[in-house]
């Protein structure tokens, strides 16, 4: 088949919906698919650019104004024409509230070419109907263009509970996030660290919860005066989380390394004793986790969103009380004391990954909902 995956934010911008894109383009990809992402212009020098990297072409549209903004939308036109020239037989558009994969949903619609639109979002009180059913009708045009799609998925049940409100009674069947696991698989290193290393992946964001983590510190350096603290990823809060660091006096137990390439990402997480994944609200599933997982690590998580789909509490992972330093405190060193624990949660979590999110099959399941839509 010829697919189109639509995203407003490709690389070099990183996110989770990027992470899913370039995961399933380059396994659909390798099953002798032909696919083309098509994106928002970040770069002038990207203008009309097609480039051919190891996930498919990459089509670069301009935006309506030069802004590197995300609710700013390429040209209607533009799309639609992308989309004609290409032949594409699916369109698949990634996020329900952005202008690039809206139009092109309706561009797909214009060209009778059948569409897919995938959710990776929620929002506060996501699940609250007395709140978003009226919202989606005073957002209307989000609205009508998200009810152009012949079909909707959601990478989590949580995204999926959210996207109901504005789908016209249509089924939403959920397909989560993958990972490459013989990615993280091929640097896993069975011994410990020299010192208790936690890990935070991710962008520092305040929804990110990182602040949490951060206080959680004073209270695990009492039990292990050696732990330490590597924080991967860059973001507004960097100040802060700075600022806050010094206040708290932990300078010496807590490193902060900035943006980390994904080609680096296996061996950081090879290299800790467990992952943190401490989001506040509005996570719909956290591709993290899944490369924590994959990389044989338990995983701690708050309990929010669509994290509790992944992370079965004292099975997969532990789950903490959502912004609770000190019950965060006590998971991790609860993991940190006990090594057989550790060993239980990892085993669990890396048997779950090879099961259900895998990108071989993710993508059997994208497969299926194409022929689907072909019909």
């Amino acid at each position: 088949m010829r697919v189109a995956l639509c995203t407003d934010y490709f690389y070099p911008h990183i996110g989770g919906v990027q992470s899913h894109v370039a995961g399933l383009a380059s396994e659909l990809e390798r099953r002798g698919h032909e696919v083309a992402i098509l994106t928002k212009q970040l770069k002038t020098d990207l203008l009309n650019c097609f480039l051919r990297v190891s996930h498919g072409k990459i089509v670069y549209i301009k935006p309506i104004f030069p802004l590197p903004i995300i609710i700013v939308p390429p040209k209607p036109t533009d799309i639609r024409e992308v989309i004609r020239r290409g032949g594409f037989e699916i369109v698949h558009a990634h996020h329900a509230f952005t202008p690039t994969s809206l139009l092109s949903i309706s561009a797909a619609e214009k060209l009778r070419i059948p569409s897919i639109l995938t959710n990776h979002t929620i929002f506060i009180a996501s699940s609250a109907k007395y709140v978003w059913v009226p919202a989606s009708y005073i957002l209307y045009p989000y609205r009508r263009y998200i009810n152009k799609a012949c079909l909707i998925t959601a990478v989590s049940r949580a995204a999926a509970k959210f996207i109901e409100h504005f789908a016209n009674g249509k089924e939403i069947i959920v397909v989560p996030n993958g990972v490459d696991i013989e990615l993280f698989e091929s640097v896993e290193k069975n011994t410990q660290p020299e010192k208790p290393t936690i890990l935070y992946v991710g962008r520092l964001a305040y929804r990110k919860g990182l602040q949490v983590l951060v206080r959680a510190m004073p209270f695990i350096l009492k039990e292990f005066p050696n732990a330490r603290l590597i924080i991967a990823g860059k973001g507004y809060m960097d100040g802060f989380i700075r600022m806050l660091i010094k206040t708290l006096n932990l300078e010496g137990n807590v490193r902060m390394l900035g943006f980390i390439p994904d080609e680096k990402l296996p061996e950081l997480y090879a290299s800790s004793s467990l992952f943190v994944m401490p989001s506040l609200y509005c996570e719909s599933f956290g591709i993290t986790l899944l490369e924590a997982m994959a990389s044989g690590r338990p995983v701690i998580a708050s309990n929010v969103g669509g994290i509790p789909e992944v992370v079965k509490d004292g099975v997969t992972g532990l789950l903490f009380k959502r912004g609770d330093a000190e019950d965060l405190a006590d998971k991790i060193i609860k993991v940190l004391s006990d090594r057989n624990l550790a060993r239980s949660l990892a085993s669990n979590a890396k048997e779950l990954v090879k099961e259900r999110y895998g990108w071989p099959v993710i993508a059997d399941k994208m497969e299926d909902l194409y022929e689907k839509t072909l019909k």
